[in-house]
């Protein structure tokens, strides 16, 4: 079984919409050729070809002032995504990867999530390849295996009010939320964890996840899960009909929503 998809998801606590930083975030796609952006827009809808000094001159003019950077790869590492250049708690940064990367891309995959996360500087952010789950599930692992896919998926409409929806294959958390988890309790998880240089924390759920394969990550991901859901921080699973997961906020999240 191939994987199906390639995601990098971070809420930033940086201003992108600083030249210094701004470009900062453009070098870590340029760093690679195989990962230099083809085409750029400031909406979903609008493409033209990538053009690094448009973006930066666009981004800071006063009269036609962008408020999200739309990248995309047509060529062998297809991507796409986006990143908005305002910091406030709703700020996102996403990109998909399409499932044609070659696997001697993947370490690549990740040294990119780790430049992009060094710049922008999360307070939670998760970059997971994801094989398809099978549905409705059968087994406790194929149900599992649904649920690591859809909490290491989060998304705003399910970020905000339920919290961290869980872990991917590697996870970053700063500020307020490593906060509710814990620094100490943290370091005591089954995982492999890495204090970063501006000041987060890293959460691999094994060494070199590239080169892992799903047995290996439903083990260790379900290990994780079970220490971190007795910190009261990642969202509640509600399994239903043996199709999908739902989330509700956990106690310290509630606590949060209520102050």
């Amino acid at each position: 079984m191939k994987p199906n998809l390639f995601n990098i998801l971070m809420y930033p606590t940086v201003k992108l919409r600083e030249k210094h930083i701004l470009n900062c975030l453009l070098d870590s796609f340029e760093y690679d050729d195989k990962f230099t952006p083809t085409a750029w827009g400031n909406s979903e809808i609008i493409r033209v070809g990538y053009n690094r000094q448009e973006i930066i001159e666009r981004s800071f003019n006063d009269l036609s002032q962008i408020s999200e950077v739309h990248l995309q790869r047509d060529k062998m590492v297809k991507y796409s995504g986006y990143f908005e250049l305002d910091s406030n708690l709703r700020s996102f940064l996403k990109f998909s990867f399409d499932k044609s990367m070659n696997r001697k891309h993947w370490r690549g995959f990740f040294e990119l999530s780790d430049q992009l996360a060094e710049t922008v500087k999360p307070r939670y952010g998760i970059t997971h390849i994801s094989w398809p789950a099978i549905t409705p599930w059968q087994t406790e692992k194929e149900k599992i295996h649904k649920w690591m896919n859809l909490s290491s998926y989060p998304v705003p409409v399910k970020f905000f009010p339920n919290g961290p929806l869980g872990i991917g294959m590697r996870t970053y958390l700063s500020g307020d939320i490593l906060e509710m988890f814990g620094r100490d309790a943290l370091v005591k998880c089954p995982a492999v964890i890495k204090d970063l240089s501006w000041g987060g924390i890293q959460i691999d759920l094994v060494e070199n996840p590239w080169e892992s394969d799903l047995e290996q990550l439903l083990e260790r991901w379900m290990e994780v899960m079970e220490y971190l859901n007795k910190l009261e921080v990642i969202a509640v699973p509600n399994f239903e009909d043996n199709m999908g997961v739902t989330f509700n906020p956990n106690n310290k999240w509630k606590d949060y929503l209520r102050n």
